[in-house]
This record gives C-alpha cells, sequence and structure tokens, in this order.
C-alpha cells in the first residue's frame, strides 16, 4: 500500500484475555466458536461472544478480565525430569513465549492509541491468566527503519510530515522521493534530528526496545524483549508496543515474524533466547494490509514457526488480526482495510490459530475466546527432549 491511506485502521494487541467463567480442562475449546481445523472465523469471533468464554455484552461492561474472581489458569506443570521422552516426564507449559507483530505505517494511529488506554487491563490479565509465570513479551513492527510518514509537503524548503515528529527522523537524515534533507522538519531544525541508529534499533524483525523515536524503553534486562521480572510491565510493554504510525507503507508482518524467531534468535543476534524449548509460542499479527511487501507463501510462513519449534505445532498458537474485506458480512470497507486472503489461510492452517477482522468494533470476545485456545496448547505441551 502507499504511504499516504484513506483512513487510519485498527491496531489491536492481540493479547490472552481471561474468562468470566471457568470451565473443565479439555473443554476450553467451543465449538460455537471454532470452525474446521480449529479456528474461527472472524465474524462469528468478534461478533457473538460466547457462553463458554463470556458473552460481548460482559466484555463490552468495562470490567476488567479477571476481576470476577474466577480465572482461567493456564496449567502449570511439576518439575519437567524427562519431560518429552514419553517415560515419566510431566505434560503442560510452565513457560510462554509472546510475540506481536504491529503493523506501525500511517494507518494505524488511531488504534495504537486505543491500545494504549487498554495496557493496564492487558498487562494485568497476563498476569492473572498464566499460572506459567515464567513469560517473555517481544514486539516487533513490519519495517526496518522509520519512513518519512503518511504525508509529505515541502514549500520553499521547508518541510512538514505526518506523523511528526517520528516521520522527520527519516526526513531530515535521508530525504525523500530523491530530495535532498530539508533544513526544516514540522517548524524544527532537521540539526536537531540524530540519525537512526544502527543495528537492532533498524533491524527487520528485531523486538522493539526503544520506541518510535528512537529512545530506550528501560526494560529491567539487557534483552530485546520483557520478562516476568519486569518491575513495571505496563510501562514497558506500552513504550514497546507504541511502534508509531510513520513506518514504510509497504509493511512486512510476515517476514518480520519470521526473522524474529528464526536468524535473529540464534546467539549473539539481536533475538537471541526469546523462543525457548520449553516453552509454548503464542504469535500475534495486527495489521490492515493484504500482506504487504513479505515475501513466501502462507506454507512457508507457516513453516518459519515449525522450524522454530522443532515441528511440534501442537506447541504454536496463532493470532491475526487482519482485513476480511473480501468475505460476505464483512466489517471492513475498501477503504479501511485490504482484504486478507492469505494471511487467513495462513492462522488457518494451524489447529490452534484463529484471526479476527481488523475493523471489528470491540475484540474483547475474541481475546477471551483466545484464551481456551491458548490454555489447550498449554495442557498438552510436552517439551522437545
Amino acid at each position: 500500500m502507499q504511504p499516504v491511506k484513506p483512513k487510519a485502521r485498527v491496531l489491536l494487541l492481540a493479547l490472552v484475555a481471561a474468562s468470566c467463567t471457568e470451565e473443565p480442562r479439555g473443554e476450553g475449546l467451543s465449538e460455537g466458536l471454532m470452525g474446521s481445523g480449529g479456528t474461527s472465523n472472524g465474524s462469528s469471533a468478534g461478533s457473538q461472544g460466547d457462553p463458554a468464554t463470556g458473552s460481548a455484552s460482559e466484555a463490552e461492561s468495562g470490567d476488567a478480565p479477571g476481576d470476577s474472581g474466577d480465572e482461567i489458569k493456564l496449567d502449570v506443570a511439576a518439575p519437567m525430569t524427562g519431560a518429552g521422552d514419553g517415560g515419566d516426564g510431566e505434560v503442560g507449559c510452565a513457560k510462554a513465549d509472546f510475540l506481536f507483530v504491529i503493523d506501525n505505517s500511517g494507518s494505524m494511529e488511531d488504534e495504537q492509541q486505543r491500545l494504549v488506554d487498554s495496557f493496564p487491563g492487558f498487562i494485568a490479565t497476563i498476569q492473572q491468566t498464566l499460572d506459567a509465570q515464567d513469560y517473555q513479551v517481544m514486539v516487533v513492527d513490519t519495517d526496518a527503519a522509520p519512513s518519512f510518514g503518511t504525508s509529505l509537503t515541502c514549500i520553499n524548503g521547508e518541510c512538514s510530515c505526518e506523523p511528526e515528529p517520528q516521520c522527520c527522523v527519516s526526513l531530515c537524515n535521508e530525504g525523500a522521493f530523491g530530495m535532498p534533507p530539508p533544513p526544516t522538519c514540522g517548524g524544527q531544525s532537521c540539526d536537531g534530528f540524530e540519525p537512526p541508529p544502527e543495528g537492532c534499533p533498524t533491524t527487520l524483525g528485531a523486538g522493539k526496545a526503544e520506541d518510535p523515536l528512537f529512545e530506550d524503553c528501560g526494560f529491567a534486562t539487557n534483552d530485546r524483549f520483557m520478562t516476568s521480572s519486569e518491575p513495571d510491565l505496563a510501562a514497558a510493554f506500552e513504550c514497546a508496543a507504541l511502534v508509531g504510525a510513520g513506518g514504510d507503507g509497504n509493511e512486512r508482518p510476515m517476514d518480520a515474524m519470521a526473522e524474529a524467531v528464526g536468524p535473529l534468535n540464534q546467539a549473539g543476534q539481536c533475538n537471541a533466547g526469546f523462543v525457548r524449548d520449553d516453552a509454548i509460542l503464542v504469535v500475534t499479527f495486527i495489521t490492515d494490509e493484504s500482506e504487504g511487501g513479505s515475501e513466501g507463501t502462507p506454507a512457508t510462513w507457516k513453516q518459519a514457526l515449525l522450524d522454530a519449534k522443532g515441528g511440534n505445532e501442537d506447541a504454536i498458537v496463532v493470532l491475526g488480526v487482519l482485513g476480511d474485506t473480501g468475505l460476505a458480512g464483512s466489517q471492513c470497507g475498501d477503504e479501511q482495510a485490504e482484504d486478507a486472503p492469505r494471511l487467513r489461510e495462513f492462522a488457518d492452517s494451524f489447529s490452534q490459530g484463529q484471526w479476527e477482522s481488523v475493523c471489528a468494533p470491540n475484540y474483547a470476545p475474541f481475546l477471551e475466546a483466545a484464551v481456551s485456545v491458548i490454555d489447550a496448547a498449554c495442557d498438552n505441551f510436552t517439551p522437545e527432549g
């Protein structure tokens, strides 16, 4: 999609939400929400709610998930001596790795603000829902470096762009459309905009440990992801997940995902240590694009996750928030989001994959339904070994 987009679209941090009603183990996958292969169609999950996970009206009431006192808890196993060898090892997850791939193009600005407003409740839901208190959370965006944003106007050498000031970082250091950097951007001297740092901060798929102006988010560790030991996880997560709306309009969400869990997860690389052999991996991607400039196919994207988890599909949960423009009953108009059939195919290819329309007015039913999917993955998880 071109850098100038017709309308801002929805960003959601698709995060695990606690159910209002506790269920027996093994009954978390609601037949009413799950289609063939265990995936939901976006309209049913996003619009109907479900008696097993809480209705849409309950989700809209404003009560924080988990406040009712009855919470769905992800199972945590006893110490896993020999787990995975088919012998005496326990089955169940003690660790979880959450990867969020967030579109940072110009069409996502308003929705990122909605995300900020919801952060405290979302973070509380993670802490309240997971019995496995050893978890890691990483955010990546969908391009490798900042762009000049969604619009650019230059008159007599004085330039302005949107959204400021993020777009000025690139404009003042690299110029645009073959033009040299202007003397000013948004009324400020370009001398005040330092060039973006090299290395991980501008590497596609690297965890976000800085805000869009490259100010350090201050994670407690030296890693490019957060852990359950973060003193103020809400603040750290907010800094990372506000990826800005000045990114390249040619989004690459699947490329970013594959890089994040593959090459960049190796020793000495940007995300080293994020994907752990003894943890389930929950990948959430959010975009209003078809798939942007990502290379490959749904099959190769899936293989990238399988490779990261040693071929164990049961250890992977995929949640997508994407365009449904081409479907009957779509919640998106042509100017709201691009249809994303290949991203839907990717999510549907996983036995524990679900997706929701990026244009849904309320994501709570989808998130609550996702708890049962992650809970089932945790119940059935056996680490490789």
